[in-house]
């Protein structure tokens, strides 16, 4: 279940980090990242779940650098079935049709800059002298995906993220992109869904134990 969007998202997700290194194994796709902290992420749905988690566990990666995303009903108690990896966070795969979002204007004084080429936007917010907000979209032929939603800690509470996805979705919209997904924090699940999102499924996030 949900398969289709999954993929669909992973795809806009690794575009829009420049992760280029994606192959499939065992009917779960492995994205080679690379970084201090994650060098790889297993995104599987939950029938593949126990592959993903076998993969983390011998991949050979430092400790607590192999990372899991699994869509699941239940991702508390797939966490534990899926010990020795540590739970680190629920997520939520959401959805939708971008000309049914809800608009929100950039606020006074901020000012808004885009910037990106054919498959990625960029949105920042500048005010009072420094960067206050910004987004990504990736646009594929299968729809975009938002990503890296940020917002300064000292400028939260003034909409600036809604005026940030307001822009991303005008932006993709004009280039004929009517649908989008994005995978939303337990901080950004209710602005998604203020927004019009909707949820499909949670996303368990699991990893390797650190040192």
């Amino acid at each position: 279940m949900h398969d289709e969007a999954l993929t669909r998202w992973r795809r806009g997700w690794a575009a829009a980090r420049g992760w280029n290194d994606a192959q499939r194994v065992d009917d779960v796709t492995v994205v080679r990242i690379g970084e201090p902290g994650r060098r790889v992420s297993y995104v599987a749905t939950e029938q593949n779940a126990a592959a993903a988690a076998h993969l983390a566990l011998t991949d050979r990666n430092p400790p607590g650098t192999s990372w899991v995303r699994i869509a699941t009903a239940e991702p508390e108690r797939l966490a534990a079935e899926l010990r020795p990896l540590d739970y680190v966070r629920t997520e939520w795969l959401m959805t939708i049709s971008l000309p049914e979002q809800a608009l929100h204007p950039v606020p006074a004084p901020y000012a808004v800059e885009v910037t990106g080429g054919p498959s990625l936007i960029d949105v920042q917010l500048y005010g009072y002298g420094e960067l206050a907000a910004s987004g990504r979209m990736s646009i594929l032929h299968t729809g975009a995906v938002a990503d890296m939603i940020q917002t300064d800690p000292a400028h939260r509470r003034r909409g600036l993220a809604r005026a940030v996805m307001t822009t991303l979705a005008t932006h993709a919209v004009a280039r004929h992109t009517p649908t989008a997904h994005l995978s939303a924090s337990p901080e950004g699940h209710p602005l998604y869904t203020s927004l019009g999102w909707t949820t499909l499924t949670p996303l368990l996030i699991a990893r390797t134990t650190p040192l």
